[in-house]
């Protein structure tokens, strides 16, 4: 975005419009005496102001770094021009760069990009950053100093460092001893965000040099860098300074060498207001008063270890704070209370994740700051997480029990990143899913220990693996350890192959390797990589060492999972049985939801894992492999004690990441054992629910007869548990999305109607005292599900208690609603009205305090039937002064895309408005996401050929890249299943619409 503004000059510390003229508009004339005075006043000022900012330096002195360099940077003691090194000899060559170097520019298409990657000839060992921050200045800049010291790799006459959006004002490089090493020309190269010095002599290797550079940046208002946010409190405008540098936006913080495996120690100051205060990774070891700047405090923090420059982090804030130990969490003075939670459980997981890996947490202490304004749901800087406001504050009464979890969860996540990704990281971006997998993992883990009532372990199967096998059904996925070079391509593998298909890789690797070998071999490559980089090789290596030296497993775990990361997509696993002989043939292909897109030579084979159990076993808990496919076609095996009229499931508790397909009779089988009220539960809930979403999808993708599937879900009306339902719901609604703009989405209502039929009437709409987090997840899921289609019960409750609370004199103070049940109720009280209804929550929402609160609302006002405001509320999302954050722009097209009213409003809106979402948004992930939600519901081949005609011209100059390929696949898809399936289901639901009694049904 570009900034400008009027001409500045400093008076009293605040900016000012100055107008030199001597005559004012009302005729009010300035004598010359008096008028040269003001000029002369203006003209010190302007020199004032120039000093001061070169004050700004970050000034590291001969004490802090005794042990590398020689030299001093006098302009801190303001008593010389420019620096003059210890060396006297070498005064003579002591000049400023910018006198004696010509700076250019290469613009974006000047130069073709054939390497994104830095060159390797020098590399940072530490740095000293010195930042000010104007924030309550009104011009939202900062003023800048980074002090680097560079170790010479090879002999070199060129020094490439990352550098964007910043402003440099002087640019020095020393040698050790303080000689000065002049150079010739700098250029910018745009397109790879570098900046290149030519030296006029070479640099040698093994040497260390100081580079030394001061700069001005933007505080910018992207999410994105070092970036500015606020909030309201007491009406007033609250202005604050954060950071957000994964992955590649430290370079608009301060000049570096921003890659992953660059990693070098950081010593921070922060020069802040006085009424405000900083944090940043490490503890606060020096605060002084600012020489020059009235009002201002340095804050000097201790040395790092050695870091990415992803990881640094700072904010200056006039946030509260609690503390526990070398715990603390920060947030605005008002949601103090909801950070409690957060506070309670981030220590309990700390010392668990200890004990875990074996290795101590090895900074001072861990902040937690809960920020306004923030992209990301959470970001695991060392030593200091930040947050988005939702992700850390529970507020008990207000929060629904749901975001309990969540929070509990996110903190966990960022917290294991603590060791993986922190302590060791990635050597480069395409093994990023080593700190998302990991992270995504062991949050699971760690608050399944903390909180065993939750069963988290179950919900696992739900959210990172059965919700990314679709994405990971295209073609246009990815592997998991995939190569990526520019920005975008880094950004666009933040998804759910990195995070889900990561995290369960980890969980099959860790089932058939067993806890004692997997932990030990994690806590071996730990300790072996620690403060430094990695690649997926070395995680292999330390995990078939632990592995054999346990004799636990004879493969190298390098082959089987290499099998898993540098292929794409996911196996089904065909199991026919031969029931004559006894013979079960296993065999593998790809899964993809379009059959007739694949054209391989030579088709992808996984090393596959095969746990099974019997009717007459029922071991459920044995999950180890019985048998392998190790990388081949198919196998026989004759060793399996099964009698002919005896079901067979394999993969136990779903922890291979491959579904599961079975010849027709083991199917009706299962069917039957299901659908037996007395008998289904002797199948473990995650097998339930993992043969649910096979069966449907493997209907969907043309694999089995939909009436077979189908037949599996009529068994819900018995279950009770909620891993089984929610997979049940999650595979229909991908019929209910297909079928609500057609003629029999009647038919389609009244059988999932029938199937909630007993399950609501035993959650009913009362909230018990101390509800579990599973439970309250199963009625606030059914109850939505059930309103969502029309439930008369349902409708008529939630919209009597909407209607209540309208009639509350004061709503925003009094709400007997129950959190835990406000979603449903807020929307179906939203759809069932009109504008007053809306208005309602919109004012509900502009007042709502509770970050939770505001989350809510923001979704249900997508849920009103009424076009004109649906359209008000997309435009409202793109304006800065609505009330509705540009993090949550997300939100609210995916509101009003969850409708098959919606979803067409926010396709046309994106179309008629495509440059000024561009514009506004600014995050290509952030458009891939808003594209994606509002196309779901295409399925007719018109539309096809719309949205791709759109996409080939309006998206001609974007990079969008593959999640683009995948809206587009994704559609094609959707329409080959209309053309496939529609009557099928159609013929299927009539069916059984005839032997359910309408009467039965109240819609």
């Amino acid at each position: 975005m570009t900034h400008t503004r009027e001409p500045l000059t400093i008076m009293d510390g605040n900016p000012q419009t100055c107008d030199f003229s001597t005559k004012t508009k009302r005729g009010v004339y300035l004598s010359k005496s008096l008028a040269f005075v003001i000029l002369i006043i203006v003209a010190l000022a302007l020199v004032a102001t120039a000093f001061i900012v070169y004050n700004f330096a970050a000034c590291p002195r001969t004490d802090q770094l005794a042990n590398v360099t020689k030299y001093e940077l006098t302009h801190c003691d303001q008593s010389k021009l420019l620096v003059i090194p210890l060396n006297t000899e070498s005064s003579k060559s002591v000049l400023p760069l910018e006198t004696t170097t010509k700076t250019s520019k290469l613009p974006p298409n000047e130069i073709a990009v054939t390497d994104l990657r830095l060159p390797r000839n020098v590399k940072p060992d530490r740095y000293f950053l010195k930042l000010t921050p104007f924030i309550y200045e009104g011009n939202f800049t900062f003023a800048g100093e980074a002090s680097i010291v560079i170790t010479v790799k090879n002999e070199t006459k060129e020094v490439t460092f990352h550098g964007v959006e910043l402003i440099f004002q002087k640019i020095n490089l020393y040698t050790k001893d303080g000689m000065n090493i002049r150079s010739y020309k700098r250029i910018e190269d745009v397109n790879r965000q570098f900046h290149i010095l030519f030296l006029r002599e070479p640099l040698i290797a093994g040497q260390q040099y100081i580079l030394n550079i001061t700069y001005t940046g933007i505080l910018n208002d992207n999410l994105h860098g070092f970036y500015r946010s606020s909030y309201e409190e007491k009406k007033t405008t609250r202005w604050i300074a954060v950071t957000q540098f994964q992955a590649t936006d430290a370079r608009r913080a301060f000049p570096c060498w921003d890659e992953p495996a660059l990693k070098a120690k950081f010593t921070i100051s922060i020069a802040r207001p006085t009424n405000m205060s900083s944090v940043s990774n490490m503890n606060i070891i020096r605060r002084e008063k600012h020489a020059t700047l009235k009002d201002y405090e340095w804050d000097h923090y201790a040395e790092s270890l050695p870091m990415s420059t992803y990881l640094v982090a700072f904010a200056v804030t006039d946030f509260a704070n609690m503390s526990d130990k070398n715990f603390a969490v920060w947030t605005r003075r008002e949601a103090l209370p909801s950070a409690s939670y957060a506070l309670d459980i981030g220590p309990k997981i700390l010392k668990f994740l200890e004990e875990y890996y074996k290795i101590d947490f090895p900074l001072p202490k861990i902040d937690m700051i809960a920020l306004p304004d923030f992209k990301a749901g959470a970001m695991e800087n060392w030593g200091l997480l930040t947050f988005r406001e939702i992700a850390m504050l529970y507020e008990q009464g207000v929060s629904p029990t749901t975001a309990k979890a969540r929070v509990a969860s996110v903190v966990a996540h960022e917290i294991a990143h603590q060791w993986f990704g922190n302590l060791v990281t990635p050597a480069w971006w395409s093994d990023i899913w080593l700190n998302e997998g990991f992270a995504s993992y062991v949050e699971y883990v760690a608050v399944d220990a903390v909180e065993k009532s939750w069963k988290l372990m179950e919900v696992f199967v739900l959210n990172e693996v059965q919700s990314v096998f679709k994405l990971d059904a295209l073609t246009s996925s990815h592997q998991i350890s995939v190569e990526v070079g520019n920005p975008e391509e880094i950004g666009a593998i933040f998804d759910k192959i990195s995070y889900g298909k990561g995290s369960a890789i980890l969980r099959m690797m860790n089932h058939f390797l067993t806890d004692d070998v997997f932990n030990s071999g994690i806590t071996d490559y730990l300790n072996a990589k620690k403060f430094g980089d990695a690649e997926q090789k070395d995680l292999w290596n330390a995990l078939t060492n632990s592995a054999r030296a346990k004799g636990a497993f004879d493969a190298d775990v390098g082959i089987v999972m290499d099998s898993w990361t540098l292929q794409t997509g996911f196996p089904v696993l065909n199991i026919i049985r031969n029931y004559e002989t006894g013979a079960v043939t296993f065999s593998q292909e790809r899964f993809v939801l379009i059959n007739k897109t694949l054209d391989e030579q030579k088709p992808p084979l996984w090393w596959i894992p095969v746990s099974y159990t019997t009717e007459t076993e029922k071991d459920f808990e044995s999950t180890r492999p019985k048998v392998w496919l190790r990388g081949e076609k198919s196998i026989v095996v004759n060793n399996i004690s099964l009698n002919k009229d005896e079901w067979l499931i394999a993969n136990i508790q779903q922890t291979g990441f491959y579904r599961i397909n079975y010849d027709q009779k083991n199917w009706k089988m299962l069917v039957k054992i299901l659908n037996d009220p007395s008998r289904f539960e002797e199948i473990h809930p995650i097998n339930r629910a993992q043969i649910i979403d096979d069966a449907m999808n493997l209907a969907l993708s043309g694999r089995l007869d939909y009436r077979t599937a189908l037949d599996i879900t009529s068994y819900l009306t018995h279950e009770k548990s909620y891993v089984p339902w929610k997979a049940g719901l999650m595979a229909l609604g991908y019929i209910d999305t297909m079928l609500s703009k057609g003629a029999y989405y009647l038919e389609y209502k009244r059988y999932v109607l029938r199937l909630l039929s007993a399950a609501l009437e035993d959650l009913g709409w009362e909230v018990a005292a101390n509800e579990s987090v599973v439970r309250a997840q199963q009625r606030a899921d059914l109850l939505s599900t059930a309103c969502h289609l029309q439930h008369a019960d349902c409708l008529q409750h939630a919209v009597r208690m909407y209607t209540n609370w309208m009639l509350t004199p004061n709503p925003d103070a009094y709400n007997d609603i129950h959190a835990d049940i406000r979603s449903t109720v807020y929307c179906a009280g939203v759809q069932a009205g009109e504008a007053r209804e809306w208005q309602f929550a919109w004012r509900r929402f502009l007042a709502a305090g509770a970050p939770s609160e505001r989350e809510l609302l923001l979704s249900v006002l997508g849920c009103t039937r009424s076009p004109y405001l649906l359209y008000r509320y997309l435009d409202l999302s793109l304006r800065n002064d609505s009330g509705i954050r540009k993090q949550d722009t997300v939100r609210v097209f995916s509101a009003v895309a969850s409708s098959s009213i919606g979803e067409p409003i926010a396709f046309n809106f994106i179309r008629a408005n495509w440059q000024r979402l561009k514009d506004f948004i600014g995050s290509v992930s952030t458009l891939n996401s808003i594209l994606k939600m509002a196309t779901r519901r295409l399925n007719q081949a018109h539309e096809y050929e719309e949205l791709k005609r759109f996409m080939t011209e309006a998206l001609a100059d974007s990079d969008l890249g593959r999640p683009a390929q995948q809206v587009l696949e994704s559609t094609a898809a959707n329409v080959q299943w209309m053309e496939r399936n529609y009557q099928t289901i159609v013929d299927w639901l009539l069916e059984a619409d005839k032997v359910i009694p309408i009467d039965e049904i109240k819609s």
